[in-house]
């Protein structure tokens, strides 16, 4: 009796982490899969014309459209999540927009992207092409497709599998990992867990939303004077840095605030 009871739990445990394996697996192939097909298109790319950092965007937007149709199909079994609400949308996004900016600031008092090689080469294909490339790719196609995977695939079903606040912060540490330097990784690891929480709170349109206006800050403040005088003195920085911080409270309370009188 007692070896039978034993039995049992042997095959309870198995069938148990048979269920484990199988939830890791789920969360990590859509990825695998975004992997390999955006850097397949892009290896065939290079070899039909040499990648520069003049055209790399134009690449890059081709591999982002053409593993849009793999990701989607992985997405249509989803949960979409709650149907976003504008006013509260514009405050999370103009929030996440504002959080880029600080991150970048804390960032760049660290010295880390002079620093970082890997970076710097990233950086400089990113910020190689036309403004307008820059904006469409950089702005608009990637961040969707992204937050379909990260947000749409990879946080809902860790969310199914391991509960919110885990949900959250793993979907933003492999949002972070997949961007293969340590500033993006710092960089993107803190604007996941925004996206995250964003997602949760008001669905997988308001976090595209964020997710764009926080490239487009970017972008802009890269390659335009709009933002110039955040960078003019580093006591000006360090204050603007605490203004939009205490603008980023205030936006969140305001959209977390509308959320629940909904």
């Amino acid at each position: 009796m007692q070896k039978q009871s034993v039995t049992v739990l042997r095959r309870r445990q198995n069938i148990l982490k048979d269920y484990k394996l199988l939830r890791i697996w789920e969360v990590i192939y859509p990825i695998g899969i975004y992997f390999v097909v955006t850097n397949v298109v892009m290896f065939v790319l290079n070899l039909v014309h040499t990648m520069t950092n003049e055209n790399y965007m134009i690449y890059q937007i081709i591999a982002t459209v053409i593993a849009f149709p793999f990701i989607y199909a992985f997405y249509r079994k989803e949960d979409g999540g709650k149907m976003a609400n504008l006013p509260r949308t514009i405050l999370f996004a103009a929030a996440a927009g504002l959080f880029g900016v600080v991150l970048n600031n804390l960032i760049g008092y660290t010295g880390l992207k002079e620093t970082s090689q890997s970076y710097q080469e990233v950086s400089a294909a990113f910020y190689g092409s036309t403004l307008a490339l820059e904006i469409l790719g950089t702005c608009i196609i990637i961040p969707f497709l992204e937050e379909l995977l990260y947000r749409g695939i990879v946080y809902q079903r860790l969310k199914a599998f391991l509960g919110v606040k885990t949900a959250i912060v793993l979907s933003a540490v492999i949002f972070g990992a997949m961007h293969f330097n340590l500033v993006q990784f710092l960089y993107a690891t803190a604007v996941g867990l925004l996206l995250a929480v964003i997602m949760e709170q008001e669905g997988l349109g308001a976090a595209m939303a964020a997710h764009m206006v926080t490239n487009l800050v970017s972008v802009l403040r890269s390659e335009t004077k709009l933002f110039h005088f955040m960078d003019a003195s580093m006591t000006g920085s360090v204050i603007c840095t605490v203004v939009e911080s205490v603008l980023i409270v205030v936006l969140l309370v305001l959209a977390f605030r509308g959320g629940k009188e909904k």
